[in-house]
């Protein structure tokens, strides 16, 4: 094993353009079909407008992060930040809080392929998706992040294909059809705010469930020791990913919207992507979108288990962790391989976990990892470094941040709740061990300044 004087370090290669794709990646464009009859119907046909909401919520959101990955410019993301500007304790249990979501997606990712997969070529059963995809997911991260940011490259370009080649047909049969590209019911149903409450109301409901679409774009924290020019790179990438995915997200939404009216209240199946793109573009596309959603989830797989091993390589760096495993780095490509392999042979429990299950752990850990960036913020800067003068900048607009992701975190499912707080106390008892029941330091704050 390396030893703790070793001279290895993360491999410093990411553009701001790198970075940017990486968050993409992440985030898997195509998911935009996975919600939109849920959300359609939870709006009642005013996903647009709910997407404008929550890209503006999101994006307080990526103003924190942009904020505190300007000053602490370490792999740790909120583990570094809660940890510099709150106290040791909160940052371990911010860090553990925010790894259930980059653990589990990739669970979540495999099965829902394996579950495509599987119904196409039916005599290979659905394990043997689960295994190879995570073995895919292991070797690319492996062998380095620039493996990782040309496949990532790779992948969301393939999306973009796709979503070029369907809003093509879409946008042309509007066209041949003579339709009008300029509907303000496509935007707003004003008959839905006859009792206005009622109508946020509705737009609420759906942009609880559009946030997940952008959970991702906070990943790009966790690469600020691989990032070229980090404090300039690593914030621009975080906005610019929510920015790009906010605003396309919005235009997408308002033409399908346009193309079918109704699908809010006729879609036979909310949860079927493909009744929407058969609809619009035919069965070919339809198939086209299996197999192009289905490389985007070993991107954002890719990514997910690149960020996770990055945060559990910070917590082993400080001491955290255990050391020895955590903290090591491989010589040659410089990546925290023991991580790497520990995470995805944890994502084979997606042979035994149901869709509800890794979704329910995913959400918990994202919001609440959301919530203390928000926290963190205000506690720096405005509390402890007392900047009272740009007290929008550090107060008004990440308290309104904290506020919309507590909303949202604090309504998930009570099951969810429940394994989220469960993971919780095993990091309290975890921290009791290696503190002696709390009579020590978790970390010397003053070495990581």
């Amino acid at each position: 094993m390396q030893d703790n004087k070793s001279e290895v370090k993360l491999n410093r290669i990411l553009s701001l353009y790198s970075l940017v794709f990486y968050g993409l990646a992440f985030m898997v464009p195509l998911t935009l079909f996975t919600t939109y009859g849920l959300a359609a119907s939870a709006s009642h046909g005013m996903v647009s407008l709910a997407y404008i909401i929550t890209t503006a919520c999101m994006l307080l959101i990526a103003l924190s992060y942009a904020i505190m990955t300007k000053v602490f410019s370490t792999s740790g993301s909120v583990y570094t930040f809660v940890l510099h500007s709150m106290n040791p304790t909160l940052g371990f249990l911010s860090g553990w809080a925010i790894l259930l979501g980059y653990i589990f997606l990739p669970m979540l990712n495999f099965l829902i392929s394996a579950i495509f997969l599987s119904s196409a070529p039916p005599f290979i059963p659905s394990w043997v998706w689960v295994v190879g995809m995570a073995l895919i997911v292991l070797v690319i991260n492996h062998f380095g992040i620039k493996i990782t940011d040309i496949f990532n490259k790779s992948i969301v370009a393939l999306q973009i294909v796709f979503l070029v080649l369907f809003f093509g047909i879409v946008i042309w049969t509007l066209f041949v059809g003579d339709k009008s590209f300029f509907d303000i019911n496509a935007l707003i149903r004003i008959e839905e705010f006859s009792d206005f409450s009622s109508g946020l109301k509705l737009l609420f409901a759906a942009a609880s469930i559009l946030a997940l679409s952008f959970l991702g774009f906070d990943a790009i924290a966790t690469l600020s020791e691989e990032a070229l020019e980090p404090k300039k790179n690593i914030p621009k990438a975080i906005v610019l990913s929510c920015l790009i995915a906010g605003i396309s997200l919005i235009v997408m939404t308002y033409i399908l919207q346009i193309a079918w009216s109704n699908a809010w209240f006729e879609m036979k199946d909310p949860d079927n992507s493909y009744e929407v793109i058969e609809r619009l573009a035919g069965n070919l596309m339809a198939y086209f979108f299996t197999f192009c959603y289905c490389i985007g989830t070993l991107a954002s797989s890719i990514s997910s288990v690149a960020s996770a091993s990055r945060i559990l390589y910070g917590m082993g760096k400080d001491g955290i962790l255990p050391k020895r495993f955590f903290g090591y780095l491989d010589r040659k490509y410089k990546t925290p391989t023991f991580s790497i392999v520990l995470i995805c042979f944890f994502s084979l429990s997606a042979l035994f976990l149901s869709l509800d299950t890794a979704a329910s752990l995913l959400n918990f850990g994202a919001l609440l990892g959301f919530l203390m960036v928000n926290l963190c913020v205000i506690a720096y800067f405005f509390v402890r470094l007392k900047k009272r003068v740009n007290f929008i900048k550090y107060l008004i607009l990440p308290l309104i941040g904290a506020i919309f992701t507590f909303a949202l975190w604090i309504n998930l499912e009570s099951f969810a709740m429940i394994l989220g707080g469960i993971w919780l106390l095993f990091g309290v008892l975890y921290l009791a061990f290696i503190t002696r029941g709390f009579k020590k330091e978790v970390v010397e704050i003053k070495s990581l300044e």
